[in-house]
């Protein structure tokens, strides 16, 4: 930030931490406790207090995170790429799950980025198509596929994960090399990307070199609009602020790493989410990292709900077990900033939880009068200003994201699939929880996916909005209508019907619009 920024931004951050003090005075005053039982029973009054806390002051923390994360961006300063460097840029690709039409799109990208390296493909699956289409372009060609010292159920060549697949090669290849550039399939880096980023590897302490991940397909369906839209603060002022701390988490999606780093912690961890947990792990380690705020690509985000929700799934999942189950023999060699930092960025899948905790609260209100807190007018009217300066700050900071002149305004899209992605991740918290094992996924790619959403998808939602609907009629039998817990029910019902029955009609009439112009094309044929 420049000096201007600066003093604006502490003004604005100033009167949100002021706003949220006052706040938590009133909301914390002991007289907001509420008074249902009468002697030991008492002790429970403390714990409904402190379930609507959790749930009201989750959303708060969160975006109090973001304004101390901000404090620190900082954008790095351009270093040219030293000579001589053994280079490899390297994709993946899922046969069945991704089309081989993507590798004609991204290969020859790889080609040709300017600085010289070997260019490979690694084939989850030795499909004789994309070997083909290697040979075509003159790539190098790696599957693991069949071998079975690379295929184990887990570990470090554990079977079906994209950590697995790297490791693999790089067991067999990567000591040929210094630095490896990694990129999704659906991602087209620019010419440029290995010379914007490589140079940062001239300190040795620099483990892996992160660049934003930027969908450029948002005009293709609402969803892909509203991921792109979801990611805009994390890729920009969060990303900027986190490097500023030495904290860059490593990005899966497209990254540089060095060799020696890599094999340090014996490459990376075969986890659903083996991006985030192995950045830890080189964090852990003592590694340094670098944030190039720069379009160096542009890939492809979900277009469907089922992609998205099945994105989201995989992204909370992961981030929920590495916390629960493997974060604490990582934070203890991590530097007290670097822990503090991991494990509050790690807080922002339980929203699923705190969402959760809210529905139930609403309906046990509604039916059995069960008072949450006690809370006067003058609270409700601090909340709602401190909301609304929360979204003025925010459509400050926009001006550090990554393309601000486009990345700008309310982004209602985003906002919508945020609100529809709390159910799948309180379902992902469940599913750690339970012991259970999920499998990586690839998001689907490439145009005409099928954009009809079966209500299915949705179940959880209808479920939520039924039994919230249900408690709201009964509420009329029990007399039990706070105008506070009111609003909240018919703000549930609304957003969680709203969603699935308004995806299901836009995907139906999408449908319908592909098979009348399918139906145009083979008369006018």
């Amino acid at each position: 930030m420049n000096r201007i920024d600066r003093c604006i931004f502490y003004s604005l951050v100033g009167v949100g931490l002021l706003l949220t003090a006052t706040f938590a005075l009133l909301w914390f005053w002991p007289t907001s406790i509420p008074d249902n039982f009468t002697g030991l029973p008492h002790v429970l009054d403390f714990l409904f207090f402190a379930a609507v806390s959790y749930v009201v002051w989750h959303q708060i923390s969160m975006e109090v995170l973001t304004w101390m994360i901000a404090e620190k961006i900082k954008h790095p300063k351009p270093l040219a790429p030293p000579a001589g460097l053994k280079v490899a840029f390297i994709t993946t690709f899922v046969p069945g799950s991704e089309p081989v039409s993507l590798l004609h799109r991204i290969l020859p990208a790889l080609l040709a980025a300017d600085y010289p390296h070997d260019t490979w493909l690694l084939d989850e699956g030795r499909s004789k198509e994309a070997w083909q289409v290697c040979q075509q372009y003159s790539v190098k060609y790696f599957s693991r596929q069949g071998l079975s010292h690379y295929n184990t159920p887990n570990g470090k060549f554990a079977t079906r994960t994209k950590g697995g697949n790297h490791n693999a090669w790089y067991d067999a290849y990567g000591h040929r090399y210094d630095v490896v550039a990694q990129i999704d399939t659906d991602f087209i880096p620019h010419k440029d990307f290995l010379t914007k980023t490589l140079g940062y590897f001239r300190d040795p302490a620099v483990a892996f070199v992160g660049t934003p991940q930027i969908y450029g397909n948002e005009h293709r369906s609402f969803v892909a609009k509203g991921a792109a839209e979801q990611q805009y603060n994390f890729y920009g002022p969060v990303l900027k602020g986190l490097y500023g701390r030495d904290t860059m988490m490593l990005l899966g999606a497209n990254h540089v790493i060095r060799v020696a780093a890599l094999k340090d912690i014996d490459y990376y961890e075969g986890h659903l989410t083996e991006d985030l947990l192995t950045g830890m792990t080189l964090h852990g380690g003592g590694w340094k990292s670098v944030y190039v705020p720069a379009p160096l690509a542009e890939g492809e985000g979900p277009e469907t709900w089922v992609a998205y929700f099945n994105q989201q799934m995989r992204w909370a999942f992961g981030c929920i077990d590495i916390l629960l189950n493997h974060s604490k023999p990582l934070f203890r060699r991590m530097s007290w900033e670097r822990r503090r930092y991991y494990f509050l960025m790690m807080q922002h899948y339980f929203n699923g939880l705190a969402m959760a905790v809210g529905v139930a609260t609403v309906i046990a209100s509604l039916v059995f009068g069960i008072s949450f807190a006690s809370m006067g007018l003058d609270v409700i009217l601090v909340y709602a200003l401190l909301v609304a300066w929360q979204l003025l700050v925010g459509l400050w900071l926009q001006r550090y994201n990554i393309r601000p002149s486009g990345e700008r305004g309310l982004l209602l899209a985003g906002k919508i699939v945020s609100i529809a992605a709390w159910p799948v991740y309180f379902m992902a918290l469940v599913g750690v929880l339970r012991g259970k094992r999920i499998s990586f996924k690839v998001t689907p790619k490439g145009e005409g996916q099928d954009m009809r959403v079966p209500l299915s998808v949705f179940l959880p939602h209808l479920i939520i909005g039924f039994l919230v609907a249900v408690a709201l009629a009964a509420s009329f039998k029990t007399h039990y209508q706070s105008p506070v817990i009111v609003f909240w029910a018919v703000v549930t019902v609304v957003s969680m019907w709203g969603v699935a029955f308004g995806a299901w009609a836009t995907g139906l009439a999408s449908s319908r619009r592909s098979r009348r112009l399918l139906a145009s094309e083979r008369l006018g044929a």
